[in-house]
């Protein structure tokens, strides 16, 4: 990423650069700054503040600011379904903020939390508006990144489509980027030739049909502790 650029390459907030809420509300919401949704999240994304996401995406915080972890392209709390635009970029997701900054431990909470492991987005997709040579999905952003393997591994285990990831796109557009970690690859690599095993299926069948907005119900439920904690991914 070049110094004081996005992390898709497009000007925007590095390390040391403008306020990230500030930058994705110029960029990405059609509506006054001050009809938008609060960025919390994303901040906290950003930064690898990981109590601030967990506190974010507790109940009565989700409905206090609107911390979904998926987004919808304007980041507004009054849009609803159809959306007049289609998400065109994965730079406002707060997946793709804590891969390309190499937090970890705020990429797994999001997806424990139901994170689209796709797009990390509510609504409809345009993948052919993306910038070219950007990332078309969250695997492709992780490899491109040269984020380690664990990230690899944990959209693996959380469903993410690898059928997404086209070849073409590691090759010489991602100059420029992060080398690609070998291992991350390998594992990329071994995950798409081989089948999910139906453990690992019904796992990902068993918290798309609860919904990410009642996975907090989980412990909840009559099923054997071991079983409670397999499905929240603990």
């Amino acid at each position: 990423m070049a110094e004081g650029g996005g992390p898709d390459g497009r000007a925007g907030p590095g390390p040391a650069g403008p306020d990230l809420k500030a930058w994705l509300r110029e960029q990405f919401c059609d509506h006054p700054l001050e009809h938008c949704e609060d960025t919390r999240l994303h901040d906290a994304a950003y930064v690898g503040d990981l109590q601030t996401l967990r506190d974010l995406l507790q109940e009565e915080n989700y409905r206090r600011y609107g911390a979904d972890v998926d987004v919808n392209h304007h980041l507004t709390p009054d849009t609803q379904p159809p959306f007049s635009r289609r998400l065109t970029s994965l730079v406002v997701c707060p997946l793709y903020i804590s891969a390309a900054y190499h937090n970890l431990q705020c990429f797994r909470l999001l997806l424990q939390a139901g994170a689209n492991p796709d797009f990390n987005c509510n609504g409809p997709v345009n993948t052919q508006e993306f910038y070219r040579g950007s990332p078309g999905c969250v695997m492709d952003a992780v490899l491109r990144h040269g984020c380690e393997a664990a990230f690899v591994s944990l959209l693996v285990e959380f469903g993410a489509d690898l059928n997404l990831v086209k070849w073409d796109s590691l090759g010489p557009e991602s100059r420029g980027r992060r080398k690609v970690d070998p291992e991350a690859l390998q594992i990329f690599k071994e995950a798409r030739s081989a089948p999910r095993t139906l453990l690992s299926l019904c796992r990902v069948a068993v918290r798309r049909a609860l919904g990410k907005h009642r996975l907090h119900l989980i412990p909840s439920l009559p099923l054997p502790d071991p079983i409670k904690k397999f499905l929240l991914y603990e």
